[in-house]
Order: C-alpha cells, then sequence, then structure tokens
C-alpha cells in the first residue's frame, strides 16, 4: 500500500479514472432516482413520470379549450378571428382521431356535460384508464391563456352586463387503455418498455459506478503528498496556490459549467438528447468532477501538512499587517510601546465596558497577558542566576516569550556561551601553560645534567684520563642540543608572536621539496624509509620566503626519519587544486598516536609522550606559525598510526616578459 501511495503513475491513473467514474455514476444515478418508483413499484406506465408530464400538457390545452368555449357562450356564440381559429385548432389536436387523451368539461355545480371528445353516452371512467378531476375557473375580463410564444391578451366586452363573468366548471381527463392512436402517450409507453427492462441493469451499474469512485477517492486522498523518497507528506506546486483564491476561482468556473450544462438539458428536454448534446454534457461532468476532485485533494494535502488556513491569501494580509504592525512597534522605545499599550487597554476598556457580556472577558485576557509577562519575567530571572551560579551552559527557553524579553534571553544565552568559552578556553591555557614548564624543564634538564655530571668526571678524573675524549664528545653532544633547544624556543616564540621578517619570492616548490629529499636520501636510507613521491609535470610556483620553506619542509621531514616506522614507506605528493599547490607527507608512525591532531601542534607536546626519543616538540609548532607568516595553511590529520601533513600555498601569479627579462646596463 505504501508504494502505490508513492505511485505517481498509480495516483494519476487512479485520478482520471476517478473523474470519469465520478460522471458516469452521477448521471445513471441521478436517472435512477428520476425512476425510483418504476424500478421499485413497477406499476407501469401509467405511474410513470414521463405519462403525468404528457397528461398536464394535454391537460392545459382541454383547459384552454374549456376557457374559449365559456368565453363563446358568454358572447352569444361568436368569438374575435383569433380566438376562433386557436379553438377550432385545439379541437382538432384533441380530437380522438389524434390523440388518446379524454376529457369532459362540465358545470360543476350541476354537473351538465358542455364538451367531450370521447363517447357522450360513456362515463369517462370506462374510456380511460384513470379519471382525474379538477375545478376549473372561467371569468370574463380577465386575462385569457395562450400557448406558449404568444402574448397574454385581455378580452373584453363593451356590454357592461358581460363583463367580469365567472363560471365554475369541472374539468375531467385521463387516457384510454390500450392505447389505440399514435401519439405521444403512445411513443411513451413503448420507450418505457423498453428502458423498463435494463432498468435494474442500469441501477446496479450505478451502484458499481458509485463503490468505484468511493474506493478511488478514499485512496486519493490517503495517498494525497505522498512521494518517493519523502518520509513526511509533501506539498507539491499546486499545494501552494493560496486555498481561498483557489476555492474562489474553482466556484465560478463551476458555475459556468453548470450554466452550460442547464442550457444543455434544457436543450435535451425539448428536443431529446443528440449526440452533441451527450458529448457536451460528458465534458462538463468530467471537467466539473476535475474541478472538485482537484479541490479535495489539495485539501487533504494541507490537512497533512498543516497548512490549510497559513496558506491563504487572508492569512498573508493578517501576516504582513501584523509583521508591519510588530515592526513599527519594535522601532519605538519601550517607553512610548508602554504608552501605547496602556492606550489600546483604556479604548478596550471603554469598548467593552457597553456590555456586561464583553467587560469580564476583556479584563480576563489582559490579566492572562500580564500574568504570561510576570511568568516569562521570571524565566529570565531563574536563568541569570543560573549563569552567576556557575552555571553558564544553561539555556533560558525563548519559545512564545514577548519579543522584548526573549531579545533579553538570548542575550543571557550567548553571555552564558561566551563565559562557558573564556572559562574553557582560560582552564586550556593554564593546563598548556603547565605542561609547557613541565615540558621545558625536562627537555632543559636532561642534556643540562649531563653537562654537570661529565664535569664533575673530568674533574676528577683531569684532562690527561683515558675516558676524557669521550668526556668531551658527550659535553660537546649535549651542549649542542642545549643550544638547538634554546634556539627552537626563541625561534618558535617569535614565529607565534610574528616578530620574524618575511621576504616573499617566486620559488618552485616541486624543485625545493626535491632538494631536501636528497639532503634526507642518507639519513632514510639509515632509517630503513623509502620516499614514494608523486610530483606535476610542471613546475607549481608559489611566493613564499625561501629560508622559512626550507625550515618547514626540514622539520616534516625530520620528524618523518625519527618517528616513522622502519621499513615503512614515506608518501609524498604535490598537487594543484583550486588556485593551490599543495604539498601532502604520509607515514606510519613508530609510535601510538594517542592524543588529538590540533594538540600534536602545540608547543613541547610530542608524539612520544614518555620523550624518550630525540625532539624539542617544537618542530610542527614552528612549522604551522611559519606557514601562517608566509599566508599559507597548515594542517595534520592522525588516522590510528598514520599520520598526514598538508602544507597548502597560493599559487603565483605567471611571470611577465618584463619581468623575466634583465635589467639594462645605464
Amino acid at each position: 500500500m505504501k508504494t502505490l501511495k508513492t505511485n505517481l503513475a498509480v495516483k494519476l491513473a487512479a485520478f482520471f479514472l476517478a473523474i470519469a467514474t465520478g460522471a458516469g455514476g452521477f448521471w445513471a444515478s441521478l436517472f435512477i432516482l428520476s425512476q425510483w418508483d418504476t424500478l421499485w413499484t413497477g406499476t407501469g406506465y401509467y405511474t410513470s413520470n414521463s405519462y403525468y408530464q404528457d397528461v398536464s400538457n394535454r391537460f392545459y390545452q382541454a383547459n384552454e379549450l374549456a376557457w374559449l368555449l365559456q368565453q363563446k357562450e358568454w358572447s352569444d356564440g361568436s368569438l374575435p378571428y383569433l380566438d376562433q381559429q386557436r379553438m377550432e385548432e385545439l379541437q382538432e389536436l384533441l380530437s380522438p382521431e389524434q390523440t388518446n387523451f379524454r376529457f369532459a368539461i362540465r358545470r360543476n355545480d350541476t354537473g351538465t356535460l358542455l364538451y367531450t371528445n370521447g363517447d357522450a353516452n360513456l362515463p369517462l371512467n370506462e374510456q380511460v384508464h384513470t379519471v382525474e378531476r379538477q375545478a376549473v375557473t372561467i371569468t370574463m375580463g380577465r386575462e385569457a391563456f395562450y400557448p406558449t410564444g404568444q402574448q397574454p391578451k385581455v378580452a373584453v366586452d363593451t356590454r357592461e352586463e358581460l363583463q367580469f363573468l365567472t363560471s365554475e366548471l369541472a374539468l375531467e381527463y385521463g387516457v384510454t387503455d390500450p392505447l389505440t392512436v399514435e401519439d405521444e402517450f403512445y411513443i411513451g409507453q413503448q420507450e418505457y418498455s423498453e428502458y423498463a427492462s435494463y432498468l435494474p441493469a442500469l441501477a446496479l451499474l450505478a451502484l458499481a459506478l458509485d463503490a468505484l469512485f468511493a474506493m478511488l477517492l478514499v485512496f486519493l486522498l490517503r495517498s494525497a503528498g505522498w512521494r518517493k523518497g519523502s518520509e513526511q507528506p509533501v506539498r507539491g506546486g499546486f499545494d501552494r496556490i493560496p486555498l481561498d483564491g483557489l476555492l474562489f476561482c474553482v466556484f465560478w468556473l463551476v458555475m459556468l459549467m453548470l450554466a452550460g450544462g442547464d442550457s444543455m438539458t434544457y436543450a435535451a428536454n425539448l428536443n431529446g438528447l443528440t449526440n452533441d448534446l451527450v458529448v457536451g454534457l460528458a465534458f462538463m461532468s468530467c471537467g466539473v468532477a476535475l474541478c472538485l476532485l482537484s479541490c479535495l485533494v489539495t485539501i487533504a494535502v494541507r490537512v497533512k501538512t498543516h497548512t490549510v488556513l497559513s496558506c491563504t491569501l487572508v492569512a498573508a494580509c493578517c501576516r504582513l499587517v501584523v509583521r508591519a504592525a510588530r515592526a513599527m512597534a519594535r522601532s519605538w522605545p519601550l517607553t512610548w510601546r508602554l504608552v501605547l499599550v496602556f492606550l489600546l487597554y483604556l479604548l478596550g476598556s471603554v469598548l467593552t465596558g457597553l456590555t456586561v457580556f464583553l467587560f469580564p472577558i476583556y479584563q480576563g485576557a489582559v490579566l492572562y497577558a500580564l500574568c504570561r509577562w510576570t511568568i516569562q519575567w521570571k524565566r529570565l530571572r531563574t536563568g541569570a542566576e543560573h549563569i552567576l551560579g556557575g552555571e553558564p551552559d544553561y539555556q533560558i527557553d525563548t519559545a512564545h516569550m514577548y519579543h522584548d524579553l526573549a531579545s533579553h534571553a538570548r542575550q543571557l544565552n550567548d553571555l552564558g556561551q561566551a563565559i562557558g568559552a573564556a572559562v574553557e578556553e582560560r582552564i586550556q591555557s593554564e593546563r598548556f601553560k603547565a605542561e609547557l614548564i613541565t615540558n621545558v624543564s625536562h627537555d632543559l634538564k636532561t642534556p643540562l645534567t649531563s653537562i654537570i655530571n661529565y664535569v664533575d668526571l673530568l674533574k676528577k678524573h683531569g684532562l690527561d684520563s683515558p675516558d676524557a675524549p669521550a668526556y668531551l664528545d658527550v659535553l660537546d653532544r649535549k651542549s649542542q642540543r642545549l643550544k638547538k633547544l634554546t634556539e627552537d624556543l626563541v625561534e618558535a616564540s617569535k614565529a607565534s608572536t610574528g616578530s620574524l621578517s618575511v621576504h616573499l619570492e617566486r620559488l618552485g616548490m616541486v624543485q625545493l621539496f626535491q632538494q631536501a629529499l636528497g639532503e634526507f636520501e642518507e639519513k632514510f636510507a639509515q632509517s630503513g624509509l623509502t620516499v614514494v613521491p608523486r610530483f606535476p609535470p610542471e613546475e607549481l610556483w608559489i611566493m613564499a620566503d625561501g629560508r622559512h620553506l626550507w625550515r618547514i619542509i626540514d622539520n616534516l621531514l625530520s620528524n618523518c626519519n625519527k618517528y616513522a616506522q622502519s621499513g615503512t614507506r614515506i608518501y609524498v605528493d604535490i598537487l594543484q587544486q583550486e588556485g593551490q599547490a599543495v604539498l601532502t607527507i604520509k607515514n606510519v608512525s613508530r609510535q601510538q598516536l594517542n592524543i588529538p591532531a590540533q594538540q600534536l601542534m602545540e608547543r613541547f607536546v610530542r608524539g612520544d609522550e614518555s620523550r624518550t626519543t630525540e625532539g624539542s616538540g617544537l618542530g610542527l609548532s614552528i612549522a604551522r606559525s611559519l606557514t601562517e607568516l608566509q599566508g599559507g595553511q597548515f594542517d595534520i590529520a592522525i588516522d590510528g598510526d598514520l599520520f598526514k601533513a598538508t602544507l597548502s600555498f597560493p599559487e603565483a601569479p605567471p611571470q611577465t616578459e618584463e619581468a623575466l627579462s634583465l635589467p639594462s646596463d645605464p
């Protein structure tokens, strides 16, 4: 089911099938309802709607004939020419040879027979299937009855004694059984017999179409808004149209189509159904079904996404007005806003004070707003107490707060975060200082202790001792070690503070690194390390200080020689990436790297925490500072025992011919 709900092809097929079944089911159900009695009672043609409609038309003709006959009697047997012609026409239309309709006109008070188109010697109930009786009032000088399309006229007699005469007549009528004349009743009975036989099948078809339409409608409403890859219903482009504007347009479009359908049904009643009318009614029905079904589906999507009210023109206008009012109010000083709120409160009190019912409701709403403001203010005070009490990470909930209180709460939250960050930075700084002092003391104390010990040995044994040359060699190495450590410390301090001078020049990174590899080739061979370079075919030029860049590369290669696992490879890549010359050095560490990468670049921090190997822990810190002084970027990454250092500099602009040419002698 979930797959079908997200299948666009299935939903489109269900949508158009629902339009067809909805339109077909509507007309089939409408026809069945119009023939409800015929379907269930089955009493025959003489109780059908078409029979009563044809009888009604003939009754009007008989009624008009009765009026003309009475006028002729009042006028001493003479009628105006047009009335005489109309009476003869009606007598011809109502003659037994032209119709199965039988009627008799009698005096209502005496029952005297004035006119009949049947057998005057037989009662009318013996000539027809069912007799209907109705009283008719004929008035002299009143509006006459004429056929459709003619203007009513007033027959006025000049003789005063004949003006405004009234006659009460009784009109009896019915239709013969069996039908012997081929008139509208005969044709109606034939048609009734024809469609009455398949009326139950049509009822089943209407029921099936309605049931199928209901199932398709339920499927479309349940699957509305669901798409592949989405966990929640989502709106499409049609669902983003303002709902009230959409309903307004659909309403008038449906009214226009229904007006056209009304004209077509009227024409069908007059002239019968034609192919053009059937096609027109089908298109009209499908159009109405399309509009209504589209509205139902988009309303279902909006209900699921909770945008029924928000996605309307009225809501948009309200939001615009509220936003403008808020912006205008927030631009005012707090004092003026307080004055405005007080004036609005007074105005509301005056207006609601006119009715006993609204006044307590209004005052209750004002009291609710004040209580809400007080609760939010207490929330601010509680948050400030937590922050001052040593909880800088405490966050004040700003949901549903008034604007000024929410702004103040956000400031307190930012202040708490700033205090927390400052405290964390201070703690980290103190920790680094303690580690720095410890590491510096250890690294300085080790060679200094050796120097003191070997000087004592020389004092005891003298310079003539056989071991004196060895003692002097140790003293030389340790003093050089102490000198190197002191120089690194001074250089690291200058590099971190930016006190070193930088002279940028155009350098080839590939050529410079190849020279450095040449100097370390013998050292790498002794350490059992193999360099795997990958350089571009063309030189990559950068703007850097050659002395500082050489120191950076020397530090990186020295670290590889000291700390890389023997028998492994050192991968060196120089690439061009988005206008940058990027140098990457990767090696496998001999010792376990169990510290963060950023901490490894701090001063006197070494991957060998036991500090049993040579090194000051300043190399990476100096390399990063020197790189940043030259406008580059330095970064390291640790993945298990894999150590990766990345050095990048912006590419130097290409040299022009003028820059490449030598200056001429003066």
